[in-house]
């Protein structure tokens, strides 16, 4: 064979035979499929089968972990961050929701029992219910229960003073210890056991009546009330008088000692069960009222029995422009009588020509009590500016005579509130109120009126 014969026809260098690359490719490519026996096949069907439910499984713990963890969350917050929530700091001491909710729930509780007592009366003395609606305090009481954010209001404001007044008393060291805490609890119900013990005589029943120990609370309690001084004019509505209540039968000191420690846990037990509060949260109410009143008589100290008495007769009217005309009416020799009766809106001291007659200094608000404890006897004076109006005074006489003891309660109780009000804007710019209290206003205990 020739050469020529032994050529391909193709490029030199390639041959027109497969390469051992090339054969090994074609083999793989051409490699016939085995089929899997029935045994194989089984197999993977259970795996799939056991994988799929190793992710059911894993979803559902998944799931279930999730919804743990959002109910820890939610036991945290309800439990822990929520109580802790800030509704309000003085001076950089907080007052917490959960004291707020706490506070408002005991609120609610002395205002449903207060109406709850004032009702009874009413039906007892055949009285129209609907009387109650336009008198004070009872028409507050009820707004208070059917708008929880206008109780919630008055609450946060008195935990703003109960601070103020804590404060107050570290800084004069003002203590209280648990004889004041239950001396506090006993003026609360009107228990004086030192009075029973004074008692000479011990008159023996026939028979015991049943009483309801339950006791009328102040939904506020305070140690001594607050009154607005004179001068003030009368009041022209017509108040229904309280219902004629039959006097309970005289008690022996026995019997009153058990009335009252039936009345005050019948009350623990109230608010145990109403207001969720512990008899250690009762307590420390009663501390505040007791704190409060020490600090009264700490801060007014200087109110003795030796007080000031003024006779005088005032003019009242709107407006400092009427006051100046008051005033030069007088000047020009116009009777202070007639000009009372005719232009003084005090109407009480006006039918009088204008006379309060002989009073304390202390029964007279300050700008009022500043003005006629230095004036000329016999000098118009004026115009005084009070929450009144616009007074013209005349001073007739001043001496100093001894005060009851009722009228030293109330001086001191008003020289308190004055002072509790000055300090409070004294400390006005370390007081903050947030208005996150007013998410978190409870509505419970349910009130039966509406």
């Amino acid at each position: 064979m020739s050469k020529r014969n032994q050529t391909t026809g193709l490029p030199r260098g390639q041959t027109s035979r497969p390469s051992t690359q090339a054969k090994t490719e074609a083999v793989g490519t051409a490699k016939p499929k085995v089929k899997p026996s029935a045994k194989q096949e089984f197999r993977t069907q259970a795996e799939r089968e056991a994988l799929l439910q190793r992710r059911i499984t894993l979803g559902i713990g998944i799931m279930a972990g999730v919804i743990i963890l959002i109910l820890l969350v939610a036991l945290v917050y309800d439990g822990i961050i929520r109580p802790n929530q800030v509704v309000a700091t003085v001076e950089n001491e907080n007052i917490t929701v959960a004291q707020f909710q706490k506070r408002v729930r005991f609120e609610r509780v002395m205002r449903i029992q207060q109406l709850t007592n004032i009702v009874t009366a009413y039906q007892n003395a055949g009285l129209d219910l609907n009387q109650l609606v336009s008198q004070e305090p009872f028409s507050t009481w009820l707004s208070d229960l059917r708008i929880p954010d206008q109780l919630g209001l008055t609450v946060v404001n008195n935990l703003v003073q109960d601070k103020l007044i804590e404060q107050a008393a570290r800084e004069l060291n003002v203590t209280v210890n648990q004889e004041d805490i239950d001396q506090a609890i006993r003026d609360y119900f009107g228990f004086d056991p030192a009075a029973i013990e004074a008692a000479a005589f011990t008159p023996t029943p026939s028979p015991t009546p049943t009483i309801t120990p339950t006791p009328f609370v102040s939904p506020t309690p305070s140690p001594t009330p607050t009154l607005t001084p004179t001068p003030e004019v009368e009041p022209t509505a017509t108040t229904t008088p309280f219902p004629t209540v039959p006097p309970a039968p005289t008690l022996t000191g026995t019997q009153q000692a058990e009335q009252f420690n039936t009345n005050r846990d019948n009350f623990y037990e109230l608010l145990r069960r109403d207001a969720g509060m512990s008899r250690d949260d009762v307590d420390a109410y009663f501390r505040q009222i007791a704190l409060r009143s020490k600090l009264r008589d700490a801060v007014t100290a200087d109110i003795t029995k030796d007080g000031l008495f003024v006779n005088s007769r005032h003019i009242l009217v709107a407006t400092e422009g009427a006051a100046q005309d008051v005033l030069q009416a007088l000047e020009a020799g116009e009777s202070f009588a007639e000009l009372a009766r005719s232009v003084s809106t005090d109407t009480g001291s006006g039918a009088s020509g204008g006379e309060l007659g002989w009073s304390p200094l202390l029964d007279y608000v300050k700008p009022f009590a500043d003005a006629v404890r230095d004036a000329e006897i016999g000098a118009f004076i004026g115009p005084v500016q009070t929450q009144f109006g616009y007074h013209i005074i005349q001073v007739r006489a001043r001496e100093t005579r001894q005060l009851t003891d009722a009228q030293v309660e109330n001086a001191r109780s008003r020289a308190f509130e004055e002072w509790l009000k000055q300090r409070e804007e004294e400390k006005k710019e370390q007081i903050q109120i947030f208005s996150i209290w007013s998410s978190f206003v409870p509505d419970d205990p349910p009130s039966p009126f509406g």
